[in-house]
């Protein structure tokens, strides 16, 4: 799904009190114990997401494995615990800890063909400063 595709549909399903600061595309790495059981196939673990970052939070769209939009959840910056924001040449690691003590990874895109949604410096700087850094 390209940029344009993706940013009328997350403008359409954000709240009206709401405004969109920025979005980019990322993946969830494999789980690397699903290797140990079903071999080649563990990629199929891997999710597709459109993280959409506005005032009020941050918006994971979960794609489907043929790209179409699929769930989503919302949480509001007080409900994310602290990031981690790792360094990278072509994705950018992320990994989101939550106060009910759940953990999302997430590798941001930071390079590719211009159709596809890269992590800008002003949106990483964004969620920097709204949510506490982890150690």
């Amino acid at each position: 799904m390209n940029k344009e595709q993706a940013q009328a549909y997350i403008e359409q399903n954000i709240k009206e009190d709401d405004t969109l600061i920025g979005f980019f595309q990322a993946v969830s790495p494999p789980k690397i114990w699903m290797f140990f059981v079903l071999g080649p196939l563990a990629i199929l673990s891997m999710r597709m997401y459109f993280l959409a970052v506005t005032e009020r939070g941050i918006y994971f769209h979960k794609l489907s494995l043929l790209g179409k939009f699929e769930d989503s959840d919302f949480f509001e910056f007080d409900e994310i615990e602290s990031v981690r924001i790792g360094k990278g040449i072509l994705q950018r690691p992320m990994k989101f800890h939550f106060k009910n003590s759940r953990k999302i990874k997430v590798k941001a895109q930071l390079k590719g063909h211009k159709k596809i949604a890269k992590v800008t410096a002003d949106v990483q700087s964004y969620i920097e400063n709204r949510i506490p850094l982890a150690p």
